[in-house]
């Protein structure tokens, strides 16, 4: 496996727009999430992945845990896979599943989005910031998706073209967004996604997927959200259904550690995406 240095100094003579070298300091970082609505996911999965710094249009730095394709010379590439992290959480929610995805044969990304976890700066951080400057943050990390999703796709053993993204609550707004404009993306998992997310329609975002597959986990409390929400997009796609739900039995703050969730997401990603034997 390439050391975390030796892949993001590839990665920068490949697109030195969009990757930096690390900062000492976050090298294999791991930043406890912030307290506003963290879910709970111990992990006990061995850490598999390489620490890389993505550096956005406007100049963020960002810092991200890839976790490589696993492949012998004959593999085809693997499929991808974004996870996107809840609004006032940070990349380590998402530690555990990441690992497991990747263990079946994906090759996956997760990135600590401006102002949250080590991407976290005096100048932009999402815990202390006000309720506008929150929604600010959050309508900006677009940005940092388009940086995550341009690293995420050039690497070497990687499916240009098969993409699939995974978002956790508010983060279900910015995976439904990047989807709707990336036709690279063939699967959406939508982790206890809110109707509305820092001023996004998410219920009409999935309606303007037309017909992308999407797997909505939710927790018996936000049923008849995650309902709503499949109700609202087949509708917008004259009938078209193709937005399933799979209810878990964790309320929301537990969720990340419903015992069903990474088996659930891993085999119906699976299913639309790994290439049929």
């Amino acid at each position: 496996m390439l050391s975390s240095l030796a892949l993001v100094v590839a990665a920068a003579a490949a697109d030195p727009a969009s990757t930096t070298l690390p900062a000492p300091a976050t090298m294999g970082a791991r930043v406890a999430p912030a307290t506003m609505g963290a879910r709970v996911a111990t992990s006990t999965a061995i850490d598999s992945s390489n620490s890389v710094s993505l550096e956005t249009k406007d100049r963020q730095l960002l810092s991200a845990s890839f976790y490589e394709p696993k492949r012998r010379k004959s593999s085809p590439p693997a499929p991808a896979a974004m996870l996107i992290h809840d609004a006032g959480s940070s990349r380590d929610e998402l530690a555990e599943m990441a690992a497991y995805l990747h263990k079946k044969g994906f090759a996956v990304l997760t990135v600590d989005l401006r102002g949250h976890g080590a991407s976290a700066t005096d100048d932009t951080n999402f815990e202390k910031a006000d309720d506008k400057t929150r929604e600010t943050l959050w309508a900006m990390s677009t940005r940092d998706i388009d940086a995550a999703t341009k690293f995420l796709l050039k690497q070497d053993g990687v499916h240009a073209t098969n993409l699939s993204i995974v978002g956790v609550g508010a983060g279900a707004a910015l995976a439904v967004r990047r989807a709707a404009k990336d036709e690279n993306v063939r699967a959406v998992v939508l982790i206890d996604p809110a109707k509305e997310a820092f001023g996004f329609d998410v219920s009409s975002g999935v309606g303007d997927l037309g017909g992308l597959p999407t797997l909505i986990l939710a927790p018996k409390s936000s049923r008849e959200a995650a309902d709503e929400i499949q109700a609202s997009a087949h509708e917008a796609n004259d009938g078209l259904e193709y937005v399933e739900i799979n209810a878990l039995k964790n309320d929301s703050a537990e969720i990340l550690g419903d015992k069903r969730l990474k088996s659930s997401a891993s085999s119906w990603l699976r299913d639309q995406v790994m290439p049929k034997k």
